[in-house]
Formats: structure tokens, sequence, C-alpha cells
């Protein structure tokens, strides 16, 4: 082999580990596995030990989970993040962050003016230093706005949601690059075309949506359920839609199914999320404000059928 070959395997070999590192970089910032699955994260209240409990139900750990901060009042604002830092440090587990755009008593136009941006600036002070080990730390504010039952509605006034959303995240970077944003709506009509409060692309990272399959009202069946949550005005092909329009990744932070006959429904649902830009779902593992719970055997055959899903490494 000539000097001048020598020196130019070099310079490839080189080129070569460039090229896997930057790979891998870009793997780990995106939050996503290395083998290119979404993230499976659980919510089971502000319970560490519930969240042990269904990692063993599951029979792995969980790759995050679904962690709030408080709304009561500016009070519980401020206070409350500390306090969550502290709970989950306990299992050492990645959390993605539902932290309230304001609390009870607030305004979206207060917010939107920059009035309560020295609170933002607390909170983000706090959860930037929760596992500084996480390329990214997951910030959703002002979920499910599209419907009426928020501090944060942007029922008739998008445009205040926005400004205020904006103010937020403003707040946050100027604290930690590693915060990435979801902006995130309730599936189906409830109320106003979500699109309207849309805040811009610059402020957005991640297009997120929360449904849940609830039999009082959805179709019992779970094929036409499913259906349904797919097609209907603002459901789920409407999301993969809007993101992929704004070249967006997605999550679902929360969803759930309260029937024992989820089976086809829940092999729909892990067909959809392994088929879109999905960074992760967060399946609501409680019986707070939705009867989703699946680890304590209410819906043996549910159950079931969630583990054959999304158990597998």
């Amino acid at each position: 082999m000539t000097p001048s070959a020598r020196i130019w395997k070099r310079i490839t070999r080189r080129l070569h580990a460039v090229l896997r590192f930057a790979c891998l970089a870009l793997v780990v910032s995106q939050g996503s596995c290395t083998d290119g699955k979404p993230l499976i994260g659980v919510y089971c209240g502000n319970d560490p030990n519930a969240v042990l409990q269904f990692e063993s139900w599951f029979g792995r750990p969980v790759n995050g989970l679904l962690g709030y901060t408080g709304a009561a009042n500016w009070s519980d604002y401020d206070g409350s993040v500390g306090w969550a830092v502290g709970l989950w440090k306990q299992i050492d587990r990645r959390v993605f962050w539902s932290v309230p755009l304001i609390p009870t008593g607030a305004t979206l136009e207060a917010a939107a003016a920059g009035d309560y941006n020295d609170h933002y600036l607390k909170a983000a002070r706090t959860l930037a230093t929760y596992r500084p080990q996480d390329p990214e730390i997951h910030i959703r504010t002002g979920w499910e706005f599209n419907g009426d039952w928020f501090p944060w509605s942007a029922h008739g006034k998008p445009q205040a949601f926005v400004g205020a959303f904006r103010q937020f995240v403003t707040a946050f970077r100027s604290v930690s690059n590693r915060f990435v944003f979801e902006w995130n709506v309730n599936v189906g009509d409830v109320g106003m075309n979500p699109e309207t409060a849309y805040p811009g692309d610059a402020y957005v990272d991640i297009i997120g949506m929360d449904f849940y399959w609830n039999t009082e009202w959805d179709p019992a069946d779970p094929i036409q359920a499913w259906n349904s949550m797919l097609n209907r005005s603002y459901g789920l092909q409407w999301h993969q839609n809007f993101a992929a329009a704004h070249g967006k990744r997605t999550a679902y932070s929360e969803w759930g199914v309260r029937s024992n006959n989820a089976g086809p429904y829940i092999e729909r649902a892990k067909a959809w999320f392994t088929t879109h830009k999905v960074v992760f779902h967060t399946y609501w593992n409680s019986n707070s404000a939705f009867p989703g719970k699946l680890s304590d055997n209410q819906y043996p055959n549910a159950g079931a059928a969630y583990r054959a899903a999304f158990a597998a490494p």
C-alpha cells in the first residue's frame, strides 16, 4: 500500500467514525430509542412506588413517566416544581413534564403580556437540574387547550393563548437549550379549531395529542372505536397531517382504554405509533379522572393485549 493510500485509508476511517458519532448524536438529540421505536411512558399518579409496581407487572422498565406540577394558585405553581423533582428523583426515571401555562385565577392575557415570566423562570431553573444526562427535557404546557376544562382554555381567545405560550417558551429557553416544547390538543372537535391557537413553528418542537377510548360515548366495538378516533374531526389522522405539514415530531402524552375488549384497539394504536414520527406515548395507568388502569387486572384481556403489544424491548 502506498503512503498516499495509507493516508487516505486513515482519513476514511476517521470520516466513518465522525459520521457514526453524528448519527448517534442525532438519535440521542431526538429523544428516541436507538432502535427508532417510540419511547414508552406511563402515568401512575404522583407515586414512584406505583411506577415500580407497573414495571413489575409490565415486565420491564418504562422509558419515561408523565409528571405534573401544580396549578391551584401561584404558590402551588412555584412550590410544586421542586417537590415534583424531589419525588421523581427517588426512582431516577426520565419525566415527560406537564407544567401548567397558568394556574387557577390567572389569565391568558396577563401571561401574554409577560406578567408571569418570573414564575416561568423559577420553574425552568428547577427543572433544568433534573437528570442532567438527558439531552432533552420534555415540557408540555397548555395541554388540551381546545377544550374548556382548564384555566388556559383558548376558547374565544386563541391569540391570548398563543401569546402566553410564546412567553412561556421564551422564558424556559433563556434558562436551558435542553428544553423541548409540546403543543398538545385533545382529540376531536371540542368547541374550536385548534389550528387557530398554534403558536408557530419557532415555539413548538413536538405536536401532541391526548386521546381516550371512553365507552360511555365512543363506540363499544374496538375497531369501530379506533376508526372513529382516527377519522373524526381533529382526530388522529388530522394530528399527524398537521404535524407533517409543519415538519414536527409527535407524541401521545395521554392515552387510555376503558374496556376489557380493547385488544384490537391496542394493536392498532401500536401500529399507529410505530409507523409515524412519534417520540413517545404515555399510557394512563390510573383510575383518577379516567378509569383506565391496567396493572390492577380490572381489564385483564386489555392488560394482556397491552403487554403483548409493548413489553418487548
